[in-house]
This record gives C-alpha cells, sequence and structure tokens, in this order.
C-alpha cells in the first residue's frame, strides 16, 4: 500500500511539472520569412533589384540570340559562295560561344546577387529575432515556411515585419 502511495505521489508531482513547464509560454517561436520578405521595405526594394537585374540580362541576352538567328537564317540560304558559308560559319560558332557565356555569366550575376542581397536581408532582420528570442525566453526560431504545424501564439511574422519597417534604411 506504501508504495503505491508513494507512485501515486509520484506521478501527480510529474504531471504537476510537466503543466507546469507547459504552461511557461512558447518554448520555440515562428517566423515566415517568406513573408517578411514580401511585406517589408528591404525584402520589396531587395526584389526589385533582382527583377532590374533579370531584366537588363535578358535584354542583352535576346539581343545576343537575335544576331545568332540572323546568322541562321544567312547560312540556310543555298546560293551562298563556299568562302562566305564558311565565314558564316565560323561567325555562327562565334556568336554561340559568346551567347552560351553571356548566359552563364548572366545567371552568375544573378546568384551572386541574390546571395549578397539575402546576405544583407539576414543582417538587419538577426538582431529583430534576436530581440524576440531574448523577450520570450526562447533559444530557437524557425522558419514557419519549412513546417507543418506550430501552436497559435508563436508566430512572430507580423512583429518582425513590423520592426524591419520601421528601422531605418
Amino acid at each position: 500500500m506504501k508504495q503505491v502511495c508513494v507512485f501515486v505521489a509520484s506521478a501527480i508531482v510529474i504531471v504537476l511539472a510537466a503543466a507546469h513547464v507547459r504552461s511557461a509560454g512558447p518554448t520555440v517561436v515562428i517566423v515566415s520569412l517568406q513573408r517578411v520578405f514580401a511585406q517589408t521595405n528591404v525584402g520589396k526594394r531587395a526584389g526589385q533589384q533582382l527583377e532590374a537585374l533579370r531584366q537588363e540580362r535578358g535584354r542583352e541576352l535576346q539581343a545576343k540570340q537575335k544576331e545568332l538567328e540572323d546568322i541562321v537564317r544567312q547560312l540556310a540560304k543555298d546560293a551562298l559562295p563556299a568562302a562566305e558559308r564558311e565565314r558564316l560559319s565560323q561567325e555562327q560558332n562565334r556568336r554561340r560561344t559568346e551567347f552560351q557565356q553571356l548566359t552563364t555569366q548572366a545567371q552568375t550575376d544573378y546568384q551572386s546577387a541574390q546571395v549578397r542581397l539575402n546576405n544583407e536581408f539576414r543582417s538587419q532582420l538577426a538582431p529583430i529575432l534576436a530581440d524576440i528570442a531574448k523577450r520570450s525566453g526562447v533559444d530557437v526560431v524557425l522558419n514557419a515556411d519549412t513546417i507543418a504545424w506550430a501552436a497559435p501564439g508563436t508566430d512572430t511574422t507580423n512583429e518582425v515585419v513590423q520592426r524591419l519597417n520601421a528601422a531605418p534604411q
């Protein structure tokens, strides 16, 4: 009988301790980085810069593509002398190589810009997240875009958006 009482008392203590820990507030907070990027001035500016770069490089690539297509059309003519056909064939190869190099450079430039802007964005975001974590008494802030579910009250996205938009740019 004494052992049963000790066991029941131990179980009650464990349940009460678990309930106390559970009611102490969230142990993790979440933030939607996609929403923060889309809804903040710094994120919108970064998106605009990337779009401008994409359009600029796209125009350059279209111009090179048109030059290459013009040469291909000239080569398609039947009445070309052999020397002219050889010259155009070499020109086609040179233009194709230029186009491929320009395409690779455009992709590299875009990826570099993405990394740079992402690092700038995160450098502004990190102190805000650290402050929220400290104030909330949590050790981890998770990206809400990559988790399946979180308890209500753990999402701090709105606060992050407000603080980033209020920060001097």
